[in-house]
């Protein structure tokens, strides 16, 4: 009976005490979130490049492009269109 009693008095005064803390931490979790989304969406808003300027993101390596092979033997086949 004993533990029991003692069990449920150490529950009430754990939650009297961590109640005021947790909120301070949820608080304090909630403006670190809000905060951080500000900041992305401060960094969406602004243009990468300035108006008017010309990127590019990728050139290609003159190794890589592809290259005309005109040797005999490719054939070109001639078609018609049958309705």
């Amino acid at each position: 009976m004993k533990f029991l009693f003692w069990t449920i008095v150490i529950f009430f005064v754990l939650r009297w005490l961590l109640k005021p803390f947790l909120k301070v931490m949820v608080i304090k979790s909630a403006q670190k979130m809000a905060e951080n989304m500000q900041q992305q969406y401060s960094q969406q808003q602004q243009p990468r490049y300035p108006e008017g300027s010309i990127h590019v993101d990728h050139i290609p390596d003159q190794k890589t492009s592809k290259k005309i092979n005109n040797s005999p033997k490719d054939d070109y086949i001639d078609f018609e269109e049958v309705k």
